[in-house]
């Protein structure tokens, strides 16, 4: 019987160190040291892990988002445009100085979700102006667009939609006031098909500062020929009568948004805008007797930046506010334009 039970144990241990053996054959045992760098390692990990964040952001103020709004859901977000537009740049680029003018231009953007394939958005806004004495106003002309997700975002893979749109033609373009300077402008006149492709990216490079980046690109087609009567937004004068053909308008934007922390946010926007001539057919008119009208606009562009700042409240409210400038132009404006907005999802 003791000999039976000193088989069994010298049969248990041989099984323990055969086991041990192997095991250590297999995976060799770590040092202190090492484990403790995989301690420390994990340490660092969850204490990045722990102060990680959802980023929020509103902005930026140019380019348009390839968010969709969910069903039963609006996104209202007002804007406050106040411009100086203090020069112009001409046809070699050359800024030459005007008399200032000053516009405010207040609008809302109403995004609503109708089904999780599309979503609506319309932007009615109005328009405030001075200069050298005079003043003038008006509500501007009206665009609502239907947009349709194309892409959902993956690690490699940005999120994009497509927008389709029509301009119309509320905003007043004719029978203007020839003693307010233009200031009665506040529409073009022509119904303007919008086609507009927005794709958006998140970045992770750094992770507590993750980037978020847009880009946007949108051409406007007019439609229709435009009937110009008087003083216009194309020129025109007294007697002036005709038709304008209106030339396409295109938008290339690119946003960067750069979180440094889950509130704030610096973001910027490079924007690139083109418009083709607008040609005049019809009688002229005249500024003043022997002096003929001019109608029509020559083509032109501008280069543009809005860098901003924006304070997220959640992810689903907050406040940006920027400054929009021109660093180029041909046959356009040069402004300086202070941009506020609140954007909320309710």
């Amino acid at each position: 019987m003791i000999k039976n039970h000193s088989l069994l144990f010298l049969s248990f241990f041989s099984l323990i160190f055969a086991d041990e053996k192997v095991t250590t054959d297999r995976t060799p045992m770590k040092t202190p040291e090492e484990i403790q760098l995989e301690i420390n390692k994990a340490q660092t990990d969850f204490e990045v892990a722990e102060i990680m964040f959802n980023p929020w952001y509103t902005g930026p103020l140019i380019t348009g988002s390839a968010s969709m709004v969910p069903p039963k859901q609006v996104m209202l977000q007002p804007y406050l445009y106040f411009t100086t537009n203090y020069a112009a740049f001409n046809a070699q680029r050359q800024s030459k100085g005007v008399p200032n003018s000053y516009v405010l231009n207040p609008l809302i953007v109403i995004q609503a979700g109708i089904t999780n394939w599309m979503d609506v958005t319309t932007v009615p806004g109005g328009y405030f102006k001075w200069s050298q004495g005079e003043y003038g106003q008006g509500f501007g002309d009206l665009p609502i667009q239907l947009g349709f997700p194309l892409l959902k975002e993956t690690l490699y893979i940005p999120k994009m939609k497509l927008l389709i749109g029509e301009t119309f033609p509320t905003g007043k373009y004719q029978h203007l006031n020839p003693n307010k300077l233009g200031l009665d402008i506040s529409g073009q006149g022509a119904f303007q098909t919008l086609i507009a492709l927005n794709m958006t990216k998140v970045f992770w490079w750094f992770e507590l500062h993750p980037i978020a980046t847009r880009l946007g690109s949108n051409i406007s087609i007019p439609n229709n020929k435009i009937n110009v009567h008087g003083f216009n937004a194309y020129g025109g004068g007294y007697g002036t009568n005709g038709k304008i053909k209106e030339g396409v308008t295109l938008n290339l934007d690119f946003g960067l948004e750069v979180s440094i922390n889950q509130k704030w946010v610096f973001a910027t926007d490079i924007a690139y805008t083109y418009s083709a001539k607008s040609t005049f057919s019809g009688t002229a008119g005249e500024l003043s007797p022997g002096l003929p009208a001019i109608n029509g606009l020559p083509w032109s562009d501008s280069l543009s930046l809005a860098p901003a700042i924006e304070y997220n409240q959640s992810d689903s409210a907050g406040f940006i506010a920027g400054i929009w400038f021109p660093v180029t132009g041909r046959n356009s404006a040069n402004f300086a334009s202070l941009v506020l907005s609140y954007y909320i999802v309710i």
